[in-house]
């Protein structure tokens, strides 16, 4: 499988995921994950992956040219600032340790 294949595959399984993030397995029994959904948990629309597929495209964007680690520390920080590899040009969650490495 490629590299390509795999990060897209990763994408849609996010995107599946964050609308419901945080819900409960009881939850998620009563009303399956079944197709793209948007605006549950997250104020996006259907489709839209989370900081988790971001911040792998920007490894993976990083990772193109070897390896270098201010490289990937400043696509990170587009990320962060610019909205860079984001479904939707805005970064709407981050979770809390990823938030203090970047303030560290």
């Amino acid at each position: 499988m490629s590299a390509d294949s795999l990060i897209i595959r990763h994408a849609i399984a996010d995107a599946l995921g964050v609308p419901v993030e945080f819900k409960s397995r009881q939850e998620l029994k009563s009303n399956p994950v079944k197709d793209m959904t948007g605006y549950g948990t997250h104020p996006v629309p259907a489709g839209t992956w989370s900081d988790d597929t971001s911040m792998a495209i920007a490894t993976l964007d990083s990772l193109t040219a070897g390896i270098d680690y201010d490289d990937i520390m400043s696509k990170f920080c587009a990320w962060k600032t610019k909205a860079a590899y984001t479904a939707t040009d805005e970064v709407f969650d981050m979770g809390v340790s990823t938030n203090t490495a970047f303030v560290a």
